[in-house]
């Protein structure tokens, strides 16, 4: 990789507008870290529509613990994006709507008690069945992605106990968290980390404005819990440079100008 590549990520809870304002911002090439799909000429689409799909069906069925594992294998499409628009596409710049370390290093711990509640004997069992409910194009792409990575990692993600395994990593100190999600992301930390806070009731306020039905981590008192996660991940990392931004009155267009003017600086 390229040691003048800039890399940048804009994170911050759902409803802080992450989206909306990467998709103004002229500094640099902008990509999805969780829908792959939704970079033009990008990679993976396929595989990312895919997981998208499994990622509704977990919320549907009510599984945290699969749940986090697609969005582990989500996680997992953005070392290639980010090798793509860089070595592919000669970006000198590349700013991506959150991160898989840093979000990791947040949602974890969110999901840890609903998952530790649902882990038993008969666990993996359960998520089978559940997995054989769904549709199997989905879930064989997934376990396509699962052996690839395992190619890599020398050991192959199970998609029953993956959830289990990533739960574990919160126990260690966050620089040791991150160094074991660097690993299995194959990513390092950005260079730059763009915090759009926000306060929690607005951003619920824009959640129940969209079109879609909210996510299971998208409940206040779980938007709180993030909130507070990305503060505490955000102070205990010493590389990336971090602003803060708030995002409560600014328009879209206001952040984004912001933004690229850090990008520039």
């Amino acid at each position: 990789m390229p040691a003048d590549a800039l890399r940048v990520a804009v994170v911050g809870i759902d409803g802080s507008g992450k989206s909306t304002v990467i998709r103004l911002l002229t500094g640099g090439a902008t990509v999805s870290c969780l829908r792959a799909h939704e970079n033009p000429d990008g990679p993976l689409h396929a595989l990312s529509r895919h997981l998208g799909a499994m990622s509704r069906d977990a919320d549907r069925l009510g599984a945290p613990d699969l749940k986090l594992a697609v969005l582990y294998l989500q996680m997992c499409t953005y070392a290639v994006t980010e090798r793509f628009f860089i070595r592919e596409m000669g970006a000198q710049v590349v700013i991506s709507e959150r991160h898989p370390i840093v979000d990791a290093l947040v949602y974890i711990p969110i999901y840890r008690s609903a998952i530790e509640r649902a882990t038993g004997p008969d666990r993996p069992a359960e998520l089978r069945r559940g997995l054989a409910s769904l549709d199997t194009a989905n879930v064989e792409a997934a376990l396509a992605w699962c052996e690839r990575l395992g190619r890599r990692l020398g050991d192959t993600p199970d998609l029953t106990t993956v959830a289990a395994d990533l739960v574990r990593l919160a126990d260690l100190p966050a620089e040791e968290q991150a160094a074991a999600l660097a690993v299995r992301f194959d990513v390092s930390l950005p260079d730059v980390v763009v915090f759009l806070d926000i306060d929690v009731a607005e951003a619920r306020r824009r959640i129940h404005e969209r079109d879609r039905p909210p996510e299971m981590h998208e409940r206040q008192d779980r938007l709180r819990q993030i909130r507070e996660g990305y503060d505490t991940a955000l102070k205990s990392l010493e590389k990336p440079r971090v602003h803060r931004i708030l995002a409560d009155t600014a328009s879209p267009a206001e952040l984004a100008a912001e933004i690229d003017r850090l990008i520039t600086e």
